[in-house]
């Protein structure tokens, strides 16, 4: 239910949007963490990639109380893109379909916007649940820095990001080159132009489950998109001189990444490091040395 227009600059249209391909297992749970919210001036627009589940029984369950779309699977970024497209929202946000909202955030969310007109977004401390929704731990995030985050190659805003439309505008939403690092590029973008507040509250969960797009996250894949993330961020024009001077730090902790996700198969672990041996060949081999030492130390103590 929509407010009048004397009270929209008090409570804003606020459009969340959900993409979605075959997790109607989840989707019902997420759909009425949105819509019990305690604001009421929210769009909800749900994204279906033509499930071949349930989904399509669940998003009937609430017709008339969001705007459903459906349309074929070209992946989370371009649904994502879509969603961006067909909001009407001051403040926006990508709910996923696993990963419901606690009572309380959206209002929490449109207070922090109007506490501080200049932040470009806002994010909230969230709840690692696992498949059944169970807590499992909660996560409280550092409040904003953007050199840290960069240097550290460390996202700081998590679930339930929202951003003003603007923003979003001005960025034309997420580049679909990247699978797995978008949120990482579009909020390294958005930082040039303004700062992210954390709410000190935990407003949203993130779910862990086997069937979550990011358990299959491992590969070469998802390791070289780590790297070409940095390629592309450092290759933009008129860069700030403080954050050009941080490139090689960045690029240390993104390999450090990208070792991380390339998985277990021996030929793409190579790969990998000599793709890190070229981007940051001194920390790199300071690592091998040490590793090096530590196989010698222990061929030692068996003589």
């Amino acid at each position: 239910m929509k407010k009048n227009p004397k009270e929209s600059k008090k409570y804003p249209l606020v459009t969340v949007i959900t993409p979605t391909y075959n997790r109607g297992s989840f989707l019902e749970e997420t759909i009425l963490s949105i819509l019990n919210q305690d604001y009421t001036n929210i769009e909800y627009i749900v994204l279906d990639g033509e499930s071949t589940d349930n989904t399509r029984d669940v998003v009937e369950k609430f017709k008339g109380k969001i705007i459903w779309d459906s349309h074929k699977n070209m992946g989370e970024q371009w649904a994502v893109n879509k969603g961006f497209s067909m909001a009407h929202g001051e403040i926006i946000g990508v709910v996923n379909s696993d990963d419901p909202l606690l009572p309380g955030a959206i209002s929490e969310i449109v207070r922090a916007m109007r506490n501080n007109p200049k932040a470009i977004g806002v994010y909230p401390d969230w709840i690692r649940t696992d498949g059944n929704g169970k807590e499992i731990e909660r996560v409280i995030l550092p409040d904003y820095n953007y050199e840290y985050m960069l240097r550290e190659h460390c996202l700081i805003p998590g679930p339930a990001t929202f951003y003003r439309k603007v923003i979003i505008d001005k960025l034309k939403g997420r580049d679909r080159q990247f699978k797995y690092v978008s949120d990482f590029d579009f909020v390294l973008r958005a930082g040039l132009i303004g700062d992210f507040v954390r709410i000190p509250k935990f407003l949203a969960t993130f779910r862990v489950h086997p069937n979550a797009a990011t358990a299959s996250k491992k590969g070469l894949a998802m390791a070289m998109e780590h790297l070409r993330l940095l390629n592309k961020f450092f290759s933009l024009p008129n860069l700030p001189s403080h954050i050009k001077k941080i490139k090689h730090e960045a690029y240390v902790k993104a390999c450090e990444a990208a070792r991380i996700c390339s998985g277990n198969k021996l030929r793409t672990k190579i790969i990998i490091s000599l793709i890190s041996l070229y981007y940051s060949p001194l920390p790199y081999l300071k690592l091998f040395i040490k590793h090096r030492l530590r196989r010698l130390l222990k061929l030692l103590k068996k003589d």
